[in-house]
């Protein structure tokens, strides 16, 4: 399996944020009260991260790339955010090594699948681990988004966030993508240390 398997289910996600954005502005709402950020744990994907509320689960094998798996867990804020964590998952041992090329590859999926342009683009350290992050805006400027990359063994995951012009780089963005972690970690010797110096 290389890569290219995981760039074309991105055109899968983007297509499952962007209806997010038209379900959310069909629905008339109040002023929506403040969204209450907590800690989601997937102990099957893998992965732990904060969010502005409970997400909505969706997987499914990757069409024509079985047996790649995509797992989608999103959130929507109000008439115009979306949080979304996909994981890719390959077979065990099958997980692919990206480099540059790859995560552009990745993010101009996702870019051209969301009707977006990147603006931004770059390596980047996510949870401890080498990444990709980029920006990328609609044509319109009325939309952001922030999308991270994170290749860890025999998954890849996406962070990605939307939201109106800003977005990208705004508090709630950089809340959301700063606490992404992997919970592998927390089995390894230095983080059990660090939360307990005693030992």
């Amino acid at each position: 399996m290389s890569i290219r398997n995981a760039t074309l289910s991105v055109v899968v996600l983007a297509a499952l944020v962007a209806p997010a954005f038209a379900e959310d502005q069909t629905k008339d709402q109040a002023a929506a009260p403040e969204p209450q950020w907590s800690e989601f744990k997937s102990p099957e994907r893998g992965f732990a991260v904060t969010l502005p509320g409970t997400p909505k689960m969706t997987s499914a094998p990757v069409e024509g790339q079985n047996p790649l798996l995509q797992y989608d867990y999103q959130v929507s804020v109000g008439d115009d955010t979306v949080y979304s964590v996909v994981v890719f998952e390959y077979p065990d041992g099958k997980g692919p090594k990206p480099d540059n090329d790859a995560y552009v590859k990745l993010v101009n999926a996702y870019a051209k699948g969301s009707d977006s342009r990147v603006r931004k683009r770059g390596a980047a350290t996510i949870a401890g681990y080498p990444g990709f992050e980029a920006i990328s805006d609609d044509g319109k400027g009325k939309l952001s988004h922030l999308i991270d990359v994170i290749p860890a063994g025999d998954r890849i995951y996406m962070l990605v966030t939307a939201g109106g012009r800003g977005h990208a780089t705004d508090d709630d963005a950089v809340r959301f993508r700063d606490s992404f972690r992997l919970l592998d970690d927390e089995t390894s010797p230095s983080s059990q240390s660090a939360a307990n110096p005693d030992q």
